[in-house]
């Protein structure tokens, strides 16, 4: 599992044009780990096996980059009970017992 920490100030990272040697460190790793999770993402056929994107406070779904947009999204600190179920891959109901199977009844016409 990988949790994506999504912030007004991370969307702007990873969205923004490349500026060229004006970048640091901390800028330039945060984008090439952005576009690594996008490149699985994609190699995965779109479907997200690993990635929970959490708002943090003051983000919104539209911080949310747009490869991500169609998964489940929590906020923190509103969605902890249910991030941490799925960190533990817990369900949060459980599927009622498989009963017997109907009889089926043919009435010739």
């Amino acid at each position: 599992m990988i949790i994506i920490i999504i912030s007004p100030k991370y969307y702007s990272t990873v969205t923004a044009p490349p500026v060229g040697q004006e970048q640091d460190e901390r800028t330039f790793n945060t984008v090439y780990i952005h576009k690594q999770l996008q490149n699985e993402f994609i190699q995965n056929g779109s479907k997200n096996f690993r990635f929970i994107p959490i708002l943090f406070p003051g983000a919104k779904r539209c911080h949310v980059p747009a490869w991500l947009q169609n998964t489940n999204v929590y906020s923190w600190p509103r969605d902890r009970d249910d991030i941490l179920r799925r960190l533990m891959r817990v369900e949060k109901y459980n599927p009622p017992p498989i009963g017997d199977l109907p009889t089926i009844v043919s009435i010739p016409i």
